[in-house]
């Protein structure tokens, strides 16, 4: 009997420790923003609404003999439709793709920066000067974006391409906010 009763002492005296120890011995929580704008979300590097002219130029490769080239080059037009911390997605409203002496005109596309990933991807629909309509896919790995300054992609092959015709590689083509 005594040996239970001394048992259910040490299990209260147990219990008792557990449940205050915790509260006393929990770290301090954090100090709260002395500014209200110290705790809000990051901003978005490009905000809605914001006009891109994306222009550079480079290199096309023929698709199925890479060593068929012509000179190329980008000027294409965007506005960003919608922007978080993590990425503004592009609305395509105009623009020309040169490749040698063929001009292709942009009907329209989408597009999206991501800001963590570096990443730029660009999906377009071009027709050429008869028009017939051909898919502009871009791929580039982006600088450092900015909602008031100029930044630069590097559009890279194989993954940039103007369907079944030429792979495209622009390197360093300037994205300038308005």
């Amino acid at each position: 009997m005594r040996k239970m009763a001394l048992f259910g002492t040490v299990m209260a005296l147990v219990l008792g420790l557990s449940i205050a120890v915790p509260v006393f011995g929990a770290p301090p929580t954090g100090i709260p923003p002395s500014h209200p704008d110290q705790g809000h979300r990051p901003a978005s590097p490009l905000a809605t609404g914001t006009t891109l002219t994306i222009s550079g130029s480079g290199t096309a490769f023929k698709i199925g003999n890479r060593s068929i080239t012509e000179s190329a080059s980008i000027g294409l037009t965007a506005t960003v439709v919608k922007s978080s911390p993590g990425r503004g997605m592009l609305n395509f409203t105009g623009g020309t793709l040169m490749i040698g002496s063929n001009t292709y005109t942009v009907v329209g596309g989408h597009g999206m920066i991501n800001y963590h990933s570096d990443k730029v991807i660009l999906h377009l629909v071009v027709k050429n000067n008869a028009g017939d309509k051909f898919h502009l896919n871009l791929f580039g790995v982006h600088a450092k974006t900015s909602s008031t300054t100029a930044f630069t992609v590097d559009f890279r092959m194989p993954q940039s391409k103007l369907a079944h015709l030429w792979f495209l590689k622009f390197s360093s083509a300037s994205v300038t906010p308005k």
